[in-house]
């Protein structure tokens, strides 16, 4: 609260703070206690409103603890009128009154803070307070006048988790007017950084968060110590909830930034929090013994309003009942969940766990509380009923870590992702499998989605969106001329092979490159029709056992394969089946540019040929230019298709050609329900207006490279057998050695244990920045480190802790 910490306020006198509720006087006088006495209407509003949305085993990370003799002269008035003595025993029996069965059973403790108050002392009575406290942790008071090697020491010697720093150490009258840096020096961060410890902020200056000095500090001290763990208090001091409505989101991509709730009592503030980071950056903070006044702060203007200050006559209102604090900011708290559409399980991150976790508190789980599923043990259920254990091959843990890997995530945001247990990974693997080039959870492509799921996404009518993303890539390829849109990749692809062969009336295919799952794909694995002897065609073409069991066996010789940059092939396949090729498909590139004339030979044949000319922008989609990379290399196709990162996580695809090729879809049947409904559309428009605005393949191309500079690097530093193919926006990594699967295996598994999620391919996101790289590499330091000792023992295999990974595509046991 703003007024907390005044100074030279008159003291009153408070007839209870312990159990006794008795009411003394009424909730509307002029001239309340500043420790309210909890009644009837306060329990009731508990009760009826709170109780069946605050969980049991709350853990409050924002209360202080004091000693009035350690305050200064004079008081606060708010710390006058309670004991002199503020313990823990006092905390637990307020709490008990106004949250009933509800009081946290653990929280975030520091003194309260003055400009007169004797530091040393303050922090000692905190320390004794704690030290029988295994559920709950303590923040010393920080200064600029305090010697950072004593601080350092009394970190060791109490325990402390981390520093509350505040304005009023500011070496100036109106601190509310102080620079952060006037009173956080900067040894703080530097301790925090290095022993990984929190740093509490009450941030001022007229607008808080939304004051792009305080952005700028955050942002630069967040990313200089990726070590401290910053907790904006009050919601980064969001008593004007539009304050962070408008200072939150600049904060986005932060790794080590949270929020606690404590005093706010604008739904807004929490709002804005929750969307831009979810549950597990916003904490529960009852802001004891703040919460113990009857007052709320409401909007007003560009700022807010305390209703103490200005002591309202509530006897004078029909309708107002003035309750605690603590219970306002509750009911703000609970509106925000509600409005954000956050689950049991999610509220409970709020209140229960997402602050443990940070602070290393074992989570604390009473018979009401939901314990976090295992991941694994969740995963061998699905494998039981769900034939393949997942939906995509590409996402299998088998592939990765068998038994490790975490299946499932409950949040993704930026470069993070966050399993269904809790644990926090940065993603430096597949980025959703290349679907979400913006990086996960864009908030411009998210909120056109929630937009149109909030109007509506399915109708007997159609959204006019489509139109828009149809002109909008018309646009941005000048050759096509039309447009066809699907909402997945490999259908998209059968689209445009159905297309092309009812443009010529031909069966046959030529191709090249890995083109989805349908029969017409698979088709070339079929056995020879005569000689009945087993093909694998696609071998090469990215994954091999590619089975085609299921397909059709008239579908045999109907695809036929050749090699990128290996014109002579495509050749041969010509010589034999040119007046019978309704099409030539392939990728203009994966990890390999083209030759000098190859893809301009492939162009030279299909026109010769009167085959269109099928370009699958599907995986390299759009990451090496605006449009595709057919557009970087100059040759254009009759067809090409996209999807994965048109809608950067949304369902959406689409073939474009030219108008001739482009008018056979009328001539076939092609349709499907739900590609009309509105959310694809929604998204890719957002998605291809942001990749417009912005020089991503730039960008994607910088975070590669620097990831592939540093694997070759540590590789040499640590005389490993390392190779990276490929290219920066598709960076991979392998191993020359017999067991470069196990090597593999072994640096995921360490890599998970680290908070990494990281394999032998890295597909880079708008959301990475260098200091991602950095750390990833710090990380792999150690871990290539232990590479090499295993490579040296020969035990590489016995360290993994489970099976190798799987290479390929394979049943499952």
């Amino acid at each position: 609260m703003e007024s907390h910490c005044g100074v030279g306020a008159k003291p009153r006198k408070v007839r209870s703070i312990g159990m006794n509720t008795s009411e003394n006087k009424s909730a509307g006088e002029s001239d309340p206690p500043l420790w309210a006495t909890v009644n009837h209407d306060d329990r009731a509003l508990f009760d009826q409103q709170l109780k069946s949305f605050v969980p049991p085993n709350a853990f409050d990370a924002h209360a202080h603890l004091w000693r009035v003799a350690d305050l200064g002269a004079p008081p606060p008035a708010l710390t006058a009128a309670g004991p002199r003595e503020v313990s823990r025993e006092i905390y637990d029996q307020r709490l008990s009154q106004w949250m009933p069965d509800r009081q946290p059973t653990g929280g975030l403790f520091f003194p309260f803070p003055t400009r007169t108050l004797d530091i040393d002392a303050a922090n000692a009575f905190l320390a004794e307070q704690l030290k029988t406290d295994p559920n709950s942790r303590g923040l010393m008071i920080a200064a600029p006048s305090q010697d950072p090697a004593e601080v350092e020491q009394q970190i060791v010697q109490n325990g402390f988790v981390g520093f509350k720093v505040y304005h009023l150490f500011a070496s100036r009258t109106d601190s509310f007017d102080a620079r952060n840096e006037e009173f956080i020096p900067e040894w703080v961060w530097e301790i925090a950084h290095q022993r990984r410890l929190a740093i509490m902020l009450h941030l001022v200056l007229p607008l808080a968060l939304a004051e792009p000095a305080n952005q700028a500090y955050v942002r630069s001290r967040c990313e200089q110590y990726p070590g401290a763990k910053l907790i904006l208090a009050h919601a980064a001091r969001s008593f004007c909830g539009h304050h962070a409505t408008d200072g939150v989101s600049a904060l986005r991509g932060l790794d080590n930034v949270f929020f606690d709730t404590s005093a706010v009592c604008e739904a807004e503030a929490f709002e804005a929090v929750l969307k831009t980071f979810g549950p597990t950056r916003l904490f529960f903070g009852a802001d004891f013994c703040i919460s113990e006044m009857r007052t709320r702060c409401v909007n007003l203007g560009d700022g807010f309003l305390w209703l103490n200050e200005v002591r309202p006559d509530f006897s004078r209102s029909r309708f107002a009942k003035p309750t605690l604090l603590g219970l306002e900011s509750l009911l703000a708290l609970k509106q925000a969940c509600r409005n954000q559409h956050l689950t049991d399980s999610d509220v409970e991150e709020v209140f229960c766990h997402a602050a443990r976790r940070l602070l290393d508190i074992p989570l604390n789980f009473g018979p009401a509380n939901r314990h976090p599923p295992d991941v694994q043990a969740v995963y061998r259920e699905a494998k039981k009923i769900i034939p393949g254990g997942t939906q995509l091959l590409s996402k299998r843990p088998e592939m990765f870590a068998p038994g490790q890997w975490p299946a499932y995530y409950r949040e993704a945001r930026g470069c993070e992702i966050i399993d269904i247990e809790g644990r926090h990974f940065i993603d430096f693997s597949l980025g959703g499998i290349l679907a979400c080039i913006l990086g996960y959870a864009d908030p411009d492509v998210n909120a056109a989605v929630i937009r149109r799921v909030n109007l509506g996404s399915m109708s007997t009518l159609q959204t006019s969106d489509e139109l828009e993303l149809a002109k909008l890539l018309l646009e941005i390829h000048p050759w096509a001329h039309n447009a066809r849109c699907t909402r997945a990749g490999g259908e998209t692809m059968a689209v445009a092979v159905r297309i092309a062969r009812a443009f010529t009336g031909r069966d046959k295919i030529a191709l090249c490159g890995y083109h989805g799952w349908h029969d017409w794909y698979l088709a070339a694995n079929l056995p020879d029709a005569e000689s009945g002897e087993k093909a694998d065609q696609l071998i090469g073409h990215l994954l091999p056992g590619l089975a085609p069991r299921g397909v059709p066996a008239g579908l045999a010789g109907s695809v036929l394969t050749f090699r990128y940059n290996r014109l002579e092939e495509l050749d041969a396949i010509i010589a034999k089946h040119g007046p019978e090729l309704a099409a030539v498909v392939m990728e203009p590139t994966r990890q390999t540019d083209p030759a000098p004339g190859f893809l301009e030979g492939v162009r030279e044949r299909c026109d010769a040929l009167g085959s269109p000319l099928i370009f699958d922008e599907i995986s390299i989609g759009w990451r090496l230019c605006l449009g595709g990379a057919h557009r970087k290399f100059g040759v254009t196709p009759d067809l090409a298709v996209f999807a994965k990162a048109l809608g950067n996580g949304f369902p959406i695809g689409a073939v474009i050609g030219m108008r001739e090729t482009m008018q056979a879809a009328q001539e076939s049947f092609i349709s499907s329900t739900f590609w009309t409904e509105g959310v694809g559309p929604a998204a890719a428009l957002a998605c291809v207006r942001k990749q417009k605005s912005l020089d991503i393949p730039a960008h994607l191309a910088r975070i590669g490279s620097l990831t592939i500079e540093g694997w070759q690097e540590l590789g040499r530093k640590h005389n490993l057998p390392v190779k990276t193919p490929g290219r920066p926006e598709m960076a991979q990594l392998a191993f020359e050695h017999p067991e470069a699967t196990a090597l593999l295996t072994l640096m995921t598994a360490r890599m998970l244990k680290r908070g990494f999620l990281a394999g032998g391919a890295f597909n880079a996101t708008l959301a990475h920045q260098p200091r991602h790289v950095a750390a990833y590499l710090a990380e792999l330091d150690e871990v290539f480190a232990e590479l090499a000792e295993a490579i040296q023992k020969g035990d590489i295999a016995s360290r993994i802790g489970g099976p190798v990974k799987h290479t390929g595509f394979a049943r499952l046991t």
